[in-house]
């Protein structure tokens, strides 16, 4: 194969999954069948939510920023208005970069947990996963995913699981709390 054909093959991922040349193992020891530990709703929640928000609030922050204060019909100095703007914008990234952002996808195996954010995916051993935690926030159900050592998405995972997690973990070594 062709050096450059072979490098635009790699980097648009148009390679099949089971090619030895770009797998750590062979295909032939992993069970072929997936299944998603996560909601659906994820994609929602990790892609929808932040890049809307950010949009609008960026684009009345812009907005704010732009019209001249003689034009800003507020009852208090623009630059109070201004002020609050940037402070919104600057709070709702902290919010998201804080909370929502650390959501992930998890796809599983009989043998191992497959973990995204949408850009890279982390294959981890189900021996890698000390425990399994659930927690509610804000009336949502979610599961956080101990491991050993810290990997490329840190030492805890946090997920929305779908309506199937139990079932999928009951026939796995794993503890939960």
């Amino acid at each position: 194969m062709p050096y450059f054909r072979q490098k635009f093959e790699v980097a648009f991922n148009l390679l099949p999954m089971g090619n030895l040349l770009y797998s750590s193992s062979s295909s032939s020891d992993e069970s072929p069948q997936t299944d998603c530990l996560t909601s659906n709703a994820t994609l929602f929640w990790r892609v929808f939510v932040p890049i809307f928000g950010t949009v609008f609030l960026g684009g009345l922050t812009l907005a704010m920023m732009l019209i001249s204060a003689e034009n800003l019909l507020l009852p208090f100095p623009a630059l109070w208005g201004r002020l609050g703007a940037l402070l919104l914008l600057s709070a709702w990234i902290f919010l998201i970069k804080s909370t929502i952002w650390r959501l992930k996808r998890v796809d599983a195996t009989e043998k191992h947990l497959f973990v995204t954010n949408y850009w890279h995916t982390v294959r981890y051993p189900w021996s890698d996963v000390l425990k399994v935690e659930e927690t509610r926030r804000a009336g949502r159900r979610l599961i956080h995913l101990h491991l050993v050592a810290p990997g490329k998405f840190g030492q805890v995972i946090s997920i929305l699981p779908a309506a199937h997690f139990d079932t999928m973990l009951e026939g796995l070594k794993v503890k939960r709390n």
